[in-house]
């Protein structure tokens, strides 16, 4: 209707009505656009809503892993020292070695003891890859994404490591087992124990940079009905890892949720 209006007042050379309706024409396409962004940009933050809520998952559950990590060094430390002793002195004869750990699922369905045992954990950055990729975090304030992004390469790290430190354990599971060492044979799992004893380090370094990253910067949130779910968890799991580890393991607690508790008091 609007063509043939416009074909009409050029006929009859009305430009004044010409050129109203070519206004008409352009404020109805400029209106249309500026609701079609509007629409796309309510859309695009509450994609980023959804997306930091479940980056915040993630994180609370590397804080956790980070700590739980550094609770159980003193165990790692002294079960190294003493195999560590045990290789540089003694005979031929290498007496097997009997597992310090409690049951759980890395011993299973073990049929020799564990020599070496630590947490081995899923580090996620499922959802910070995928969001990235799709482009949902386009929006977010740029020295916040640069955070996260460096944060999330340091989880990559500590993963690595982890998994590096699972291999050089693993190396050394035949002390488990009477074997005939000779002297050269008790160097060489020595090497292995001290390179074992490095990839952990190296490790226990990342851990405290990821907590030192999360707590410095307030990476994690806890909402208040998170909060009786997470505790519950720690205790259970704090149960848990003494039955495995023994006394040598610390409590672990989560600074930023006690945090989040005293400020609702």
């Amino acid at each position: 209707m609007l063509l043939r209006r416009i074909t009409k007042h050029i006929k009859d050379q009305n430009w004044f009505a010409v050129v109203l309706d070519f206004i008409i024409v352009v404020l109805g396409i400029w209106f249309a656009l500026i609701a079609g962004q509007w629409v796309d940009s309510r859309q695009d933050r509450a994609a980023l809503r959804d997306a930091e809520r479940d980056i915040n998952g993630e994180i609370q559950s590397t804080y956790f892993f980070a700590y739980e990590r550094l609770s159980v060094v003193p165990c790692r430390a002294n079960r190294y020292l003493d195999l560590g002793e045990m290789l540089l002195k003694g005979s031929d004869e290498w007496p097997g070695t009997s597992s310090p750990y409690g049951a759980g699922l890395q011993t299973k369905y073990r049929v020799f003891p564990l020599v070496l045992r630590s947490p081995v954990r899923p580090w996620d950055y499922s959802v910070w890859d995928t969001e990235l990729s799709k482009g949902t975090l386009s929006i977010m304030n740029a020295e916040k994404r640069q955070l996260l992004s460096d944060f999330y390469l340091t989880v990559k790290d500590a993963e690595r490591q982890q998994n590096n430190l699972h291999l050089a354990e693993a190396r050394l599971q035949a002390l488990a087992a009477p074997l005939q060492l000779t002297g050269a044979d008790r160097l060489r799992y020595y090497d292995r124990l001290m390179e074992a004893d490095a990839i952990s380090a190296a490790l226990e370094l990342t851990v405290e940079q990821l907590i030192e990253m999360i707590e410095t910067n307030h990476l994690v949130t806890f909402r208040d009905d998170d909060v009786p779910l997470v505790r519950e968890f720690l205790e259970e799991r704090n149960l848990r890892r003494g039955e495995i580890y023994g006394d040598c393991a610390s409590v672990v607690s989560l600074p930023l949720l006690e945090r989040s508790l005293g400020s609702d008091e």
